[in-house]
């Protein structure tokens, strides 16, 4: 099978929107034939099944010699990839980025866009780097980066679900004083503002997001957390936290006895979306808020710009990389923002 771009999962959720949004955009692709097919011959391979593919998908990428682009967000997953494989990428010449969906690459860029504008730091350039990027706040670094994802109406895919199911028993992790610490799901609550569209001030609970591995590589930070809303009720709220703080309790084994719900397809474009990215040091604060509807089809939208930008490039960092470290993170979201239909809006501008 050889092609610029092979796609993995191109019959789920997310893969039916990449395919058709790389179509769209001219980019030559195959979908995998088959759940077993790992006989890759491509430039880059694009994983739409995430965690549930495991990490067999990213090692039969790389020793076909092509990178690899993987939408799973779950936390756990992508530092095991971060762990296990960042020296066979690098030896290997070539370029992973772990988390290439709508939970982490917005929030990932919208963070350190808020923490250039706190330490009046510029980023000049093309959107795709060709050169590493420099730590922000190396020498002094934030107090805090907070990245919250705000939804109304959600409605997730069976994979999503199947992910969150296996995430039963578990515990996240949030950055603290340059390690990472564990820290149960809800036990952390944040009041964010989003905007009147949004219900204006909501709670949001601590959630394991992979935002909180990505953002450390290039922002030097004391502590760096990921929340989440769903509702606007603060009694729901209330509830929901609760649930979450019992989640890690929960055997493993319950995941085997619950089955996802497949929704209708139209009812993914229900979902309003804001990923509000906050950094502060000192009396200094900015934040970069991201608005937008249907989760499913803007991570589409952001996959084929990536892999656009890849096919494009002549080099690049490689390795295991965040967001930020392969695209300057205002050029980056204006750009994205034109093709996946969302809005932003920093606070300094």
């Amino acid at each position: 099978m050889s092609t610029d771009v092979i796609v993995y999962g191109a019959r789920g959720v997310v893969g039916r929107r990449v395919c058709a949004e790389l179509d769209a955009g001219g980019v030559a692709f195959e979908p995998a034939r088959s759940r077993d097919d790992l006989e890759f011959d491509a430039r880059i391979v694009v994983n739409c099944a995430g965690s549930l593919a495991g990490d067999r998908v990213l090692e039969a990428a790389l020793a076909a010699g092509a990178h690899y682009l993987d939408v799973g967000g779950d936390q756990a997953y992508v530092h095991e990839l971060f762990e296990r494989h960042d020296s066979t990428a690098r030896h290997a010449g070539r370029m992973v980025l772990p988390v290439c969906a709508l939970d982490c690459v917005i929030g990932d860029l919208a963070a350190a866009w808020a923490a250039m504008h706190v330490c009046g730091v510029t980023d000049d350039g093309d959107a795709v780097r060709s050169e590493p990027a420099v730590r922000i706040g190396e020498a002094r670094p934030l107090d805090e980066i907070a990245v919250s994802y705000i939804f109304d109406d959600l409605v997730l895919s069976p994979g999503s679900q199947q992910t969150l199911f296996g995430a039963l028993g578990t515990r996240g992790l949030r950055w603290t004083r340059d390690r990472w610490e564990n820290v149960a799901p809800g036990a952390v609550k944040r009041r964010v503002n989003v905007g009147a569209s949004f219900g204006g001030e909501r709670d949001a609970v601590s959630f394991p997001g992979s935002d909180v591995l990505t953002i450390p590589r290039h922002v030097a930070a004391r502590t760096v957390q990921t929340f989440v809303s769903t509702t606007r009720s603060t009694a729901a709220a209330t509830a929901m936290r609760l649930f979450a703080r019992a989640l890690p309790l929960v055997p493993k084994r319950a995941a085997q006895l619950l089955a996802p719900f497949t929704p209708p397809d139209e009812d993914y474009a229900r979902t309003s979306f804001a990923i509000v990215a906050q950094a502060r040091r000192g009396f200094s604060a900015a934040q970069v808020v991201v608005r937008g509807h249907d989760i499913y089809q803007t991570t589409g939208a952001i996959v084929a710009w990536v892999v656009r930008a890849l096919v494009a490039r002549d080099a690049g960092p490689i390795g295991m990389r965040a967001p930020a470290e392969l695209f300057r993170p205002e050029p980056a979201l204006t750009e994205l923002a034109t093709v996946a239909g969302f809005s932003i809006d920093p606070s300094f501008r």
